[in-house]
Protein backbone atom coordinates (compact mmCIF):
# COMPACT_ATOMS: atom_id res chain seq x y z
CA UNK A 1 0.00 0.00 0.00
CA UNK A 2 1.86 3.30 -1.29
CA UNK A 3 0.56 6.23 1.12
CA UNK A 4 3.13 8.78 -0.37
CA UNK A 5 2.80 8.26 -4.47
CA UNK A 6 4.25 11.52 -5.53
CA UNK A 7 7.53 10.42 -3.81
CA UNK A 8 7.14 6.20 -3.89
CA UNK A 9 7.51 6.12 -0.37
CA UNK A 10 5.63 3.28 0.95
CA UNK A 11 4.53 3.84 4.73
CA UNK A 12 6.93 0.72 6.03
CA UNK A 13 10.11 2.64 4.38
CA UNK A 14 9.15 5.42 6.60
CA UNK A 15 8.59 3.31 9.43
CA UNK A 16 11.89 1.14 8.92
CA UNK A 17 14.06 4.58 8.36
CA UNK A 18 12.94 6.45 11.24
CA UNK A 19 14.69 4.91 14.11
CA UNK A 20 17.92 4.87 12.01
CA UNK A 21 17.44 8.78 11.62
CA UNK A 22 16.76 9.07 15.11
CA UNK A 23 20.14 7.36 16.17
CA UNK A 24 22.11 9.30 13.77
CA UNK A 25 20.76 11.93 15.22
CA UNK A 26 21.75 11.39 18.40
CA UNK A 27 25.45 10.18 16.78
CA UNK A 28 25.86 13.25 15.54
CA UNK A 29 24.66 15.28 18.62
CA UNK A 30 27.32 13.22 20.62
CA UNK A 31 30.55 13.86 18.07
CA UNK A 32 32.41 17.28 19.00
CA UNK A 33 32.52 20.13 16.30
CA UNK A 34 35.85 21.18 15.28
CA UNK A 35 37.64 23.64 17.76
CA UNK A 36 39.41 26.67 16.40
CA UNK A 37 43.27 26.32 16.35
CA UNK A 38 44.93 27.79 19.78
CA UNK A 39 47.88 30.12 18.75
CA UNK A 40 51.20 30.29 20.76
CA UNK A 41 52.89 33.94 19.71
CA UNK A 42 56.29 34.63 20.62
CA UNK A 43 58.30 37.88 19.88
CA UNK A 44 61.02 36.73 19.18
CA UNK A 45 64.88 38.81 19.94
CA UNK A 46 67.90 39.99 18.47
CA UNK A 47 69.06 36.71 18.79
CA UNK A 48 66.12 34.26 17.86
CA UNK A 49 63.46 34.67 15.39
CA UNK A 50 59.71 34.63 16.65
CA UNK A 51 57.06 32.46 15.88
CA UNK A 52 53.65 31.26 15.87
CA UNK A 53 51.92 28.31 16.17
CA UNK A 54 48.46 26.79 15.78
CA UNK A 55 47.43 23.99 17.58
CA UNK A 56 44.32 21.85 17.22
CA UNK A 57 42.78 19.69 19.13
CA UNK A 58 43.57 16.90 17.27
CA UNK A 59 47.23 17.32 18.33
CA UNK A 60 47.92 18.73 14.23
CA UNK A 61 50.01 22.01 14.32
CA UNK A 62 51.21 24.77 12.07
CA UNK A 63 53.79 26.98 12.62
CA UNK A 64 55.61 30.09 11.38
CA UNK A 65 59.40 30.45 12.34
CA UNK A 66 61.97 32.41 10.67
CA UNK A 67 59.73 33.60 7.97
CA UNK A 68 59.57 29.48 7.35
CA UNK A 69 56.37 27.57 7.55
CA UNK A 70 56.28 23.61 8.76
CA UNK A 71 53.44 21.67 10.20
CA UNK A 72 53.60 18.63 12.60
CA UNK A 73 51.69 16.71 15.38
CA UNK A 74 51.82 16.85 19.51
CA UNK A 75 50.80 14.35 21.89
CA UNK A 76 46.74 14.48 21.92
CA UNK A 77 47.18 14.47 25.69
CA UNK A 78 49.07 17.84 25.33
CA UNK A 79 46.76 19.46 22.97
CA UNK A 80 43.98 18.31 25.25
CA UNK A 81 46.15 19.91 28.39
CA UNK A 82 46.66 23.07 26.25
CA UNK A 83 43.28 23.41 25.70
CA UNK A 84 41.90 22.37 29.28
CA UNK A 85 44.11 25.16 30.46
CA UNK A 86 42.94 28.03 27.97
CA UNK A 87 39.39 27.13 29.16
CA UNK A 88 40.69 27.64 32.72
CA UNK A 89 41.86 30.92 31.64
CA UNK A 90 39.55 32.58 30.40
CA UNK A 91 38.81 35.22 29.88
CA UNK A 92 42.67 35.13 28.51
CA UNK A 93 42.91 39.53 28.78
CA UNK A 94 41.80 39.09 32.43
CA UNK A 95 44.68 36.92 33.22
CA UNK A 96 47.58 39.00 35.27
CA UNK A 97 49.81 41.53 33.58
CA UNK A 98 53.39 40.43 34.89
CA UNK A 99 56.35 42.48 34.17
CA UNK A 100 59.91 41.22 34.58
CA UNK A 101 63.88 42.38 34.04
CA UNK A 102 64.54 40.72 30.16
CA UNK A 103 67.33 41.03 28.32
CA UNK A 104 67.86 42.76 25.09
CA UNK A 105 69.01 40.32 23.27
CA UNK A 106 67.44 37.18 24.76
CA UNK A 107 64.34 38.48 25.85
CA UNK A 108 61.02 37.59 24.60
CA UNK A 109 57.67 37.29 25.41
CA UNK A 110 54.91 35.38 24.67
CA UNK A 111 51.11 34.76 24.36
CA UNK A 112 47.88 32.43 23.72
CA UNK A 113 45.05 33.74 21.25
CA UNK A 114 41.94 31.26 21.24
CA UNK A 115 38.51 32.43 19.41
CA UNK A 116 39.38 36.01 19.78
CA UNK A 117 40.66 36.58 23.52
CA UNK A 118 44.34 37.15 23.88
CA UNK A 119 46.69 36.69 26.87
CA UNK A 120 49.13 39.40 28.19
CA UNK A 121 52.86 38.16 28.23
CA UNK A 122 52.85 34.69 30.24
CA UNK A 123 56.61 34.87 29.89
CA UNK A 124 57.35 36.08 33.26
CA UNK A 125 57.33 34.32 36.63
CA UNK A 126 53.78 34.25 38.00
CA UNK A 127 52.02 32.95 40.87
CA UNK A 128 49.32 32.60 38.95
CA UNK A 129 48.79 28.68 37.98
CA UNK A 130 46.88 29.56 35.05
CA UNK A 131 49.58 31.65 33.24
CA UNK A 132 52.25 29.49 34.98
CA UNK A 133 50.38 26.04 33.15
CA UNK A 134 49.74 28.01 29.77
CA UNK A 135 53.32 29.00 29.52
CA UNK A 136 54.47 25.16 30.37
CA UNK A 137 51.82 24.47 27.71
CA UNK A 138 53.71 26.60 25.12
CA UNK A 139 57.36 25.43 26.14
CA UNK A 140 56.04 22.24 25.80
CA UNK A 141 54.53 22.36 22.67
CA UNK A 142 57.28 24.30 20.74
CA UNK A 143 59.81 21.05 22.13
CA UNK A 144 57.13 18.70 20.54
CA UNK A 145 57.32 20.61 17.11
CA UNK A 146 61.25 20.36 17.64
CA UNK A 147 61.82 23.53 15.47
CA UNK A 148 64.56 26.00 15.72
CA UNK A 149 64.18 29.64 16.54
CA UNK A 150 68.11 29.94 15.43
CA UNK A 151 68.13 33.23 12.77
CA UNK A 152 71.70 31.27 11.30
Amino acid sequence: MKVFNFYKISLASVLLATPLCVFSMKILAQTPTPQKPGVIINSGSTNACGFKIRVFPSGKATYTVCNRKGAGEIKVNTATTFFQDISAAKPLSGLPSTSCVKSVSFGTSTQIKYQGQKSPDISCPSNDSRVTNLYNDAKTIQQQLNFSTSKN
